[in-house]
């Protein structure tokens, strides 16, 4: 006989999700600018997405670097220059 759905009780599998822009946390790599400041939905709050993805700014030419907050610093600034006022200055 088949397991009635209705019955079972929810279990929680692997790791829960967390929303960068709502709930950012140090250390998150390339996380969207303004986040927990801005409305997460609001225009000021963009994520800076990964080297070569083109959506919010054209493609950032260059080496990717092995080291995560260097590479999370040149995106954030490169976005900078497609979209000022959108991102904060990296360090900031």
């Amino acid at each position: 006989m088949p397991i009635d759905p209705r019955t079972l009780e929810d279990e929680q599998v692997g790791t829960k999700l967390r929303d960068g822009a709502v709930d950012p946390k140090v250390g998150d790599f390339l996380g969207p600018s303004n986040a927990g400041e801005d409305n997460p939905h609001g225009p000021t709050v963009v994520n800076p997405g990964l080297h070569a993805l083109q959506d919010v700014r054209p493609v950032r030419p260059g080496a990717v670097s092995e080291d995560p907050t260097t590479q999370d610093t040149e995106e954030t600034t490169h976005l900078n220059e497609w979209q000022p006022d959108t991102a904060l200055e990296p360090g900031s």
